[in-house]
């Protein structure tokens, strides 16, 4: 049986449209003006953004529209090559890199903002989500914005998951309708209050909402957080 890498790998290659598009929680973070979010718009000039497990690149038209500096870490060069044949007539640059939540392939302190859209929760065998938020914390600025989702434990792809040896909350994928992820471990979270004791030894004021979205039998129930490293 293939593996995430491969699986993932040939999903995107077989990808032949010119555009795709940014996730909606991604506009809303970066864009939206809410009671309990108001990033400043005019600070992301030239700023520097780490795109993590960024897949076919949708979110990078909005991050350079926006002003980035884009950087960008999958898992597998044919991903990377993709993507970035993918942004180039779009006239896109970015620095993409092979790597993972585990081991992010740039300097300490080198990311002003870090968007983890569907991907920080994989885990790899023998670790846990701390160590991935460990990693992810090494490699931003002080005061650096951390934007991710991380998924409820009834979401879709978690329905028949059992527990892992990695501990509480990290489940390892049975079933998965789409064929990628079945093996593999993510840390899932029941409350708003799990989430934030889990980031509150890296990361501080913390902003969480949810999507509660179901298309056409897939249900996706995912937290959604903005917050500061420490």
């Amino acid at each position: 049986m293939a593996d995430i890498k491969t699986l993932y790998s040939e999903r995107y290659a077989k990808q032949t449209v010119e555009h795709v598009y940014p996730v909606e929680f991604v506009v809303r973070a970066f864009l939206g003006s809410y009671p309990d979010l108001k990033l400043n718009r005019g600070d992301y000039a030239a700023r520097s953004v780490l795109d993590l497990g960024f897949g076919d690149g949708r979110n990078m038209p909005l991050l350079r529209n926006l002003g980035f500096n884009i950087h960008g870490v999958e898992i597998h060069e044919e991903i990377v090559k993709v993507a970035l044949d993918r942004i180039a007539p779009l006239g896109i640059k970015a620095d993409l890199k092979v790597g993972s939540n585990l081991k992010i392939p740039f300097e300490v302190e080198f990311f002003d903002y870090v968007l983890a859209c569907h991907s920080c929760y994989y885990i790899e065998e023998g670790t846990t989500f701390k160590d991935n938020l460990r990693e992810i914390h090494r490699v931003m600025k002080k005061d650096g914005v951390f934007i991710c989702s991380l998924p409820m434990r009834d979401t879709y792809v978690l329905k028949g998951a059992e527990p892992s040896p990695a501990g509480k909350g990290h489940w390892k994928i049975k079933h998965d309708p789409y064929g990628l992820r079945a093996g593999t471990v993510f840390r899932a979270f029941e409350t708003e209050n799990e989430v934030s004791e889990e980031l509150g030894p890296f990361f501080g004021e913390a902003r969480i909402g949810f999507c509660d979205d179901f298309y056409w039998g897939i249900r996706q129930k995912v937290w959604i957080v903005v917050c500061k490293k420490l």
